[in-house]
C-alpha cells in the first residue's frame, strides 16, 4: 500500500448543516507494486521481481468536498465531490489494462432514515464519469521479451454504485 496522509476539517455551518473538505496525498511512487514502471516488463523482468514491473502510477492529491444535512431526526441527507489528477500516465497505459482506474471525479449522494429508535436504512449512491487516458508509446514494437508488436493501449473507465445498508442499534 502506498504511504498517504491527509488533513481535513468539518465545520457545523447551521444546527442542521455540516461541511466539511479533505485534502489527502497518496504517494504511489513508494510502493513498488504500484509505482514502478512496465520498463521491466518489456526487459523480460518477470512480474513479483524486486523491482519488478507495475503500473507506474504518479503520485496525486485528491481534494474531497461534502456536506451532511438533518431535514428531521428521522431523516439526514449527505453529498460529497472528490477530486484528483490523473494517476496514469499516457505511456503506461499496456500494463494498466489490468487496473485501469483512470478516473479522476467522484460524486456522492445518500442518506440514513431511522425506521425506530433501534433499526435505520442508510443509501448511497456514486457516479465517476468516464475517464480515458490515451497511450503514447504505450506498446513496444518487436517481438516479445523486448517489445510486444507496438501501438497504442487506450483505456477508460466510468463507475455508479448503488448501496442499501441496514443497521440495528442494540
Amino acid at each position: 500500500m502506498p504511504p498517504t496522509y491527509g488533513v481535513g476539517a468539518a465545520i457545523k455551518a447551521t444546527r442542521d448543516l455540516t461541511l466539511a473538505v479533505d485534502v489527502q496525498r497518496i504517494l504511489h511512487s513508494k510502493s513498488p507494486a504500484i509505482g514502478n514502471t512496465n520498463a521491466a516488463l518489456f526487459q523480460g523482468v518477470p512480474l513479483g521481481a524486486t523491482n519488478g514491473p507495475s503500473f507506474g502510477w504518479r503520485d496525486i492529491t485528491v481534494v474531497k468536498l461534502g456536506a451532511e444535512y438533518v431535514v428531521d431526526p428521522k431523516l439526514t441527507l449527505r453529498g460529497g465531490i472528490s477530486r484528483t489528477q490523473q494517476p496514469i500516465r499516457n505511456d503506461q497505459t499496456f500494463f494498466n489494462i489490468l487496473a485501469p482506474g483512470t478516473v479522476q471525479t467522484n460524486i456522492t449522494l445518500g442518506g440514513t432514515y431511522a425506521v425506530d429508535k433501534q433499526n435505520e436504512v442508510t443509501f448511497s449512491y456514486l457516479h465517476a464519469p468516464t475517464r480515458t487516458v490515451r497511450g503514447n508509446n504505450s506498446i513496444p514494437p518487436g517481438n516479445p521479451p523486448g517489445g510486444f508488436g507496438g501501438g497504442e493501449a487506450n483505456i477508460s473507465l466510468k463507475e455508479n454504485a448503488i448501496g442499501v445498508s441496514w443497521g440495528r442499534k442494540f
